[in-house]
């Protein structure tokens, strides 16, 4: 008989019991007994829950007075919660397939049916309502069918995350190895004629293969690879254009393990000289990132921080204005973002050891863009960087 047990959890239920005392710590404190989260990420960071199931409504219920999470799937993906969780059974619970896209029901019908059956009805119940996957529609059938004055949160279980265990780390570092691995695998794949979309499929095949010593995940998101005047902007990803020469280009990427991200971007430059402004567009954002590196210690403010990259983004007339970077950790589609904490200045997080940030310094002109991004982790002794990787210019000539 096969075992609808996985033997190869990334984390212990011991870890998954910590996270879970320390959200209903945060629900106490916030005066929720009941919470209902639908993102992905919240679910797989308090059960372990992993599969592509997140499409249909999916919703978790944490109370204060039950030791467990209970989840609530599409019928057919009970069996998945089963092996990748440690949930007993009267915690895992499916609605009919009848629901989905159903113009005139709602699957959290059974959400509601579940919340009366366990007397939590007359609870003080807070719905995230910015989670990821999460519809309007999701939130005002509970709001309407709850009827009990709900709190409204926001990204609560999110702002618990922020901080990472040992274990958390160890995932994103080897996600860093699987990082370096995909980017190298770009930069080998890039050539005067060569395309783009040769380029990623490279770059994909590094990402799933992993390394030797571990296999890779799919990454939240694609690999943007926007080249020549489009790399004015971030945002863009590939074609099946040809690489020419005298292009310059950009390539923020991130591997994956176990749902756990460390993203990197580098600047690349196909001929023989790089044009002097995106030399010193880079050069510049290299001197930016190294100086917020070195400020970084435990107990100052993000806006601290964003303040030592702002003196080089002004004395070398960076023009700037975007965001430094943001919390990065566990995510699942559509971004590897935790939706927490940014380097800016007006965000006062303080920072602690074990906080994970993405570092970007992307300086986009009018018709070319230069990017190089680092993921750290804050430490005791400051920033440790995750991912070892020369921040130059890369040059194919």
């Amino acid at each position: 008989m096969i075992s609808d047990k996985s033997n190869n959890s990334p984390f212990s239920k011991s870890e998954h019991d910590n996270r879970l005392n320390k959200i209903k710590k945060e629900m106490t404190l916030k005066n929720i007994e009941v919470l209902l989260d639908s993102d992905p990420a919240n679910i797989y960071y308090t059960t372990g829950y992993d599969a592509v199931s997140y499409y249909t409504p999916q919703i978790m219920i944490i109370s204060i007075y039950h030791f467990e999470p209970i989840l609530l799937v599409r019928d057919i993906d009970v069996l998945a919660v089963k092996i990748r969780t440690e949930l007993s059974s009267d915690s895992i619970h499916g609605w009919n397939d009848s629901f989905v896209d159903n113009e005139t029901s709602h699957p959290f019908e059974k959400a509601v049916e579940l919340i009366i059956e366990l007397e939590l009805k007359q609870c003080q119940i807070g719905i995230e309502i910015d989670a990821g996957m999460t519809t309007f529609d999701d939130i005002n059938f509970l709001k309407k069918h709850l009827k009990n004055k709900i709190t409204e949160c926001r990204r609560l279980i999110n702002f618990v995350r922020i901080v990472k265990s040992d274990n958390e780390i160890k995932y994103m570092r080897q996600a860093g190895k699987i990082t370096e691995s995909a980017m190298q695998a770009g930069f080998s794949a890039m050539s005067e004629g060569g395309r783009e979309s040769d380029v990623i499929a490279k770059i994909y095949h590094a990402f799933i293969a992993g390394t030797e010593e571990y296999g890779g995940d799919y990454p939240s998101n694609p690999p943007v690879m926007p080249t020549g005047n489009r790399s004015a902007t971030p945002h863009l990803t590939w074609s099946d254009e040809a690489l020419i020469k005298d292009q310059n280009l950009t390539l923020e990427l991130s591997g994956a393990r176990h749902r756990y991200h460390c993203p990197l971007a580098r600047t690349v430059y196909i001929g023989k000289t790089p044009p002097k402004d995106l030399v010193d567009a880079t050069k510049y954002a290299i001197e930016g990132i190294h100086e917020t590196l070195e400020a970084i210690a435990p107990g100052m403010s993000l806006s601290e921080v964003h303040m030592a990259w702002d003196k080089v983004n002004k004395k070398r007339n960076l023009g700037k204005t975007s965001r430094l970077g943001y919390s990065v950790g566990c995510s699942f589609p559509p971004s590897w973002l935790e939706r927490t904490a940014s380097i800016r200045a007006e965000d006062k997080t303080i920072l602690e050891p074990n906080m994970t940030f993405h570092l970007i310094a992307g300086i986009w002109k009018n018709k070319w863009g230069a990017e190089v991004s680092e993921t750290f982790q804050v430490t005791n002794l400051g920033a440790s960087l995750l991912c070892n990787l020369s921040q130059e210019i890369h040059h194919i000539k």
